[in-house]
């Protein structure tokens, strides 16, 4: 049987992780300003909290849904 909790961060957290990656090392690459890479860091730790907040929204209305199935 599989263990499905390895499978709970979906695509989207794999995706947005290297994302992340791939341009900080492209700014880094390429000697961006700090303020630049600063200004970076801050808007993608914005959105990741974002898609966190969304993430425990619908986890909650996921395990709401199969407690009123049970």
């Amino acid at each position: 049987m599989v263990d499905l909790d390895r499978y709970k961060f979906g695509i989207g957290f794999w995706t947005g992780g290297g994302v992340y990656s791939i341009i900080n090392m492209l700014m880094n690459y390429r000697h961006g300003a700090q303020s630049d890479i600063l200004l970076y860091n801050y808007l993608i730790t914005g959105v990741a909290v974002l898609g966190l907040i969304l993430n425990i929204v619908l986890l909650k209305r996921a395990d709401r849904a199969k407690t009123t199935k049970n």
